[in-house]
């Protein structure tokens, strides 16, 4: 009957990480995605329906494209014309991004499935191994274990947020930056204000050594063309494609980060705590002879 359960449970998580969005019995109500939606959102605005610069109010929540749709629709009462290139161009950077992070939602869900997997089968063998032998092992000892395993457990996705907040805050910080600078370009507004806009001043606050270069070579950028007032198109859409390259190059550490977590977190909260029990099943064993 566990392992039956176990098998539940796994398929349940798989399920959740490659269900299709919509896919979803009529009166069940799950959390919706807000990239889906604000890309729904995305997809049904035009700007010949002047009334739809009103709602922008209902807008989807999602990262740092929901407030640079907001910036567009402002300039569009401010100035008047049409984004909708913009708009285009900020959807397929949220397509992309939405395949990122179901790329990241995989490989967390991978190593929960291996962390839950193996401390399943460690209680399996626990109420086994006391059916067979019928010893009986103190419940505070059992206790023990339990809580040893899930203090392993709980530290999981602290770990995990910790290391997201770590590879993926500052290339975030970049997304944005970039996205205004692009999605603004066109403008006939002063390049200053769309810099103030984009917020090019926290460049100095990017920190990882691998998105120094890129910050570097934005602000470069950006000095360039309120000194000469040339174009930066070329260089942002060069510093977009850099940018995305070592956001891959994050991804593939980050990984490889989180394969030596769960290394850790199973040698040090779920290989003692199973080699604990087999310690005091022998214990209580050689008591008894």
């Amino acid at each position: 009957m566990s392992y039956f359960l176990y098998f539940i449970l796994i398929g349940a998580l798989i399920y959740w990480v490659e269900r299709p969005y919509g896919l979803v019995p009529k009166g069940l109500i799950i959390r919706p995605d807000p990239a889906a939606q604000l890309e729904e959102w995305l997809k049904r605005f035009h700007w010949g329906n002047r009334p739809d610069l009103g709602s922008q109010v209902n807008l989807p929540r999602y990262k740092y494209y929901s407030e640079i749709v907001e910036l567009l629709l402002q300039m569009a009462r401010r100035m008047g014309g049409q984004y909708q290139d913009s708009l285009l161009f900020l959807r397929e950077g949220l397509q992309r991004d939405q395949q990122f992070e179901r790329k990241l939602r995989e490989t967390a869900t991978g190593i929960y499935l291996q962390v839950v997997l193996f401390m399943g089968l460690t209680w399996a063998f626990i109420v086994v191994a006391l059916k067979l032998v019928e010893i009986p092992v103190p419940i505070l000892h059992l206790g023990l274990i339990l809580l040893w395993q899930l203090l392993g457990l709980s530290l999981l996705p602290i770990t995990m947020r910790w290391l997201r907040q770590r590879y993926f805050e500052d290339i975030g910080v970049l997304w944005k930056m970039l996205f205004v600078l692009k999605s603004l370009s066109r403008l006939p507004i002063a390049r200053a204000d769309i810099m103030a806009l984009a917020e090019v001043e926290k460049l100095k606050e990017v920190r990882a050594p691998k998105l120094e270069v890129i910050a570097e070579k934005l602000r470069d950028t950006c000095q360039k063309t309120l000194k000469l007032g040339i174009s930066y198109d070329d260089d942002v859409k060069y510093l977009m494609e850099e940018l995305r390259f070592t956001e891959s190059w994050h991804f593939e550490l980050f990984s490889k980060r989180l394969m030596v977590i769960k290394l850790g977190l199973l040698g040090l909260f779920f290989l003692p705590s199973y080699l604990a029990f087999i310690f005091c099943l022998l214990r209580d064993l050689m008591a008894l002879m």
